[in-house]
């Protein structure tokens, strides 16, 4: 009898211990879920915010190049020819990388989203397609990050070069006007 007491105890206590061991494992595959959750979500937030940013800096900039091309448009009789042509060859420029730039992204999406309708199309019942359209957009995020760096800079320092000409102009007026 002590014999059947003492494989029955190993027995409930197997039992118990298998049951623990599942329960934990239900845990870790819950915080798992929970874990990828809060990622996808950040994600989403995080691409909701730099298509926000991106917008808010392309007025921006519209802006600044449509007040800038206004203001320097009626100084032609004011300004030194060669500040005029400097100062004016600058903002171009860097309005002409800009339009690049973002010519560029439109020309690049269009790619990127016609090879995701390709792969939809084709993928009928063939599994989750979701790892190849992570793929793709990371490493069409990429391609954009690394060439976004090369026309930026050159844009903004065109851009504030020819603003910067203009102020250095007009400071240098007041200061003989004072003194």
């Amino acid at each position: 009898m002590r014999r059947r007491e003492g494989d029955w105890e190993k027995a409930i206590t197997g039992s118990v211990e298998s049951v623990r061991r599942e329960i934990l494992e239900i845990r870790r595959f819950q915080q798992a879920c929970e874990d990828d959750k809060a990622v996808a979500a950040w994600v989403q937030m995080n691409e909701k915010e730099m298509a926000h940013s991106t917008s808010y800096a392309n007025l921006i900039l519209v802006a600044g190049y449509a007040g800038y091309f206004a203001f320097w448009s009626t100084l032609l009789a004011r300004l030194p020819h060669w500040l005029y042509a400097v100062s004016g060859l600058l903002a171009l420029s860097s309005l002409l990388l800009f339009i690049s730039w973002e010519v560029t992204k439109m020309i690049w999406g269009t790619v990127y989203l016609n090879r995701i309708q390709t792969m939809l199309e084709k993928s009928s019942g063939r599994g989750s397609l979701v790892p190849a359209m992570e793929t793709a957009r990371r490493l069409h995020e990429a391609r954009m990050n690394r060439l976004w760096i090369w026309l930026l800079v050159p844009t903004v320092a065109f851009g504030i070069g020819a603003g910067l000409l203009l102020v250095g102009y007009f400071g240098l007026e007041v200061w003989k006007t004072l003194f």
